[in-house]
């Protein structure tokens, strides 16, 4: 199989909605306004229903309750309407299997995304297109679940016992090919930024990236720190010394895990009001 036959076996390409689509435009538009952002919002009920919830829930709610996109929208500001606009479009775009653990994927996946966007902070990247990319960098692994279920299933039974690395390479193994590729042809079908589709195509080969690029070693150090978590149970002592070598230089990684308890928390809620 390749790649053009499994986008092909798909009953139909996961999209993300045509408002959503111009949002991501218009977030990248220097001139875009709030007020304007809010009024294309309110053409997709889905998007505008998802910002009111997350714009009255504990983490954002003042001492009054938003009524309006515009209210949300001013409470919520640009970086995290832009993230939720795009998580939202995204994780609105698949239905899988029941069998598949649907909600627990997108949690690991926001997990990534919040340790991504501490990283960049560090770095001087841009924090919500780290954060972008975290949550978009195993979507190939949704494709493969539903365009090729023949394979998911040989590809499923020890799963949860391979890194990343490992399971992109029992992929390409059996597949010819691995979620990180399916996942940059997704985005590239998307019409997403070239920037994204590199970090997710090169997240386990960050030093073949096109120009050294940062965001695909800021995303393998992501998902590097995240399965450090799952392996200690959490942001322990033992996941910190779990993590070093030429991957993590000049990453500060006592300031990162003294920041992460209240990262994974708020992007834990935030990945349950979405999914």
């Amino acid at each position: 199989m390749d790649i053009e036959k499994l986008f092909a076996e798909l009953h139909s390409l996961p999209s993300i909605p045509k408002v959503a689509q111009d949002l991501i435009q218009q977030f990248d538009n220097p001139s875009s306004s709030l007020e304007s952002v809010a009024r294309n919002i309110e053409k997709d009920p889905v998007i505008a229903a998802k910002i009111l919830r997350l714009a009255n829930s504990a983490r954002f709610r003042g001492s009054r309750a938003s009524l309006s996109i515009e209210d949300a929208a001013l409470r919520l500001g640009f970086n995290t309407l832009r993230t939720l606009v795009l998580a939202s479009a995204v994780t609105g775009a698949f239905k899988t299997d029941p069998s598949f653990d649907l909600k627990g994927f997108w949690l690991k996946s926001f997990q990534v995304a919040g340790i991504a966007r501490s990283l960049a902070r560090q770095t001087g990247v841009d924090a919500e297109i780290a954060f972008t990319c975290g949550v978009m960098h195993n979507i190939g692994e949704l494709l493969i679940q539903t365009g090729a279920p023949q394979f998911a299933e040989q590809i499923n039974a020890a799963s949860t016992s391979r890194t990343a690395g490992g399971q992109a390479a029992h992929e390409t193994l059996q597949l010819g090919f691995g979620y990180p590729e399916v996942g940059a042809e997704l985005a590239r079908r998307w019409n997403l930024p070239a920037l994204i589709q590199h970090a997710i195509a090169f997240q386990n080969n960050p030093m073949q990236a096109p120009d050294n690029a940062p965001l695909p070693r800021l995303l393998a150090q992501s998902i590097a720190v995240s399965e450090a978590l799952h392996a200690h149970g959490g942001a322990t002592p033992e996941a910190r010394k779990a993590l070093s070598g030429p991957l993590f230089e000049g990453v500060d990684l006592d300031k990162l895990f003294e920041a992460l308890p209240a990262v994974l928390e708020a992007d834990k809620a935030f990945a349950e009001q979405l999914t």
